[in-house]
């Protein structure tokens, strides 16, 4: 199976929140925005995507990339979680980020039993299980007080074990 590229992930990730229905806005963060205040004109939830991490493993006989990517979903409109001590509105926002994780998770484990996708070889099939997918409760953060859920998802991927020679001017 061919590596699976960061524009790959990226736009999946895009794309997934772009049809669930009760996410506004998406993007691809960067940590050093976390210490700061949220991007302005930003619609809540939002989906903050992580850049995809990937980490090799194998034998001799095969090359596993599991390409870790997180997201994670924050706020809810018109509920207001900036104080410290507003518990209630904290626990409602929690709670409606900690469904969407759900319903984004359902989504990707779907997805990724499908073999083909509009007719088009699916890139993730087979690649995510039950088992490498983690929800963290995440808040306050931003200096806006946000709160909501990040869930980490690992897809396995069994790629080519040789090197390409034409990559290197040494063994062409």
């Amino acid at each position: 199976m061919p590596r699976i590229t960061f524009s790959q992930f990226n736009a999946y990730f895009k794309n997934l929140a772009k049809t669930h229905v009760s996410i506004k806005d998406a993007y691809r963060w960067n940590p050093m925005e976390f210490t700061g205040r949220s991007r302005q004109g930003v619609e809540l939830p939002v989906m903050l995507i992580d850049a995809v991490e990937t980490q090799t493993s194998g034998d001799t006989t095969k090359t596993v990339h599991a390409n870790n990517i997180a997201f994670t979903i924050l706020g809810k409109p018109n509920t207001n979680t900036g104080k410290i001590d507003a518990y209630d509105a904290q626990d409602e926002v929690l709670e409606y980020c900690q469904n969407i994780c759900f319903d984004l998770e359902a989504r990707i484990l779907y997805d990724a039993t499908l073999p083909e996708i509009d007719g088009v070889k699916n890139w993730m099939y087979g690649l995510v299980s039950k088992n490498n997918i983690r929800h963290f409760k995440l808040g306050p953060i931003f200096t806006d007080g946000l709160y909501g859920y990040r869930t980490e998802v690992t897809f396995k991927n069994i790629v080519p074990l040789g090197v390409d020679a034409d990559k290197f001017n040494d063994l062409q």
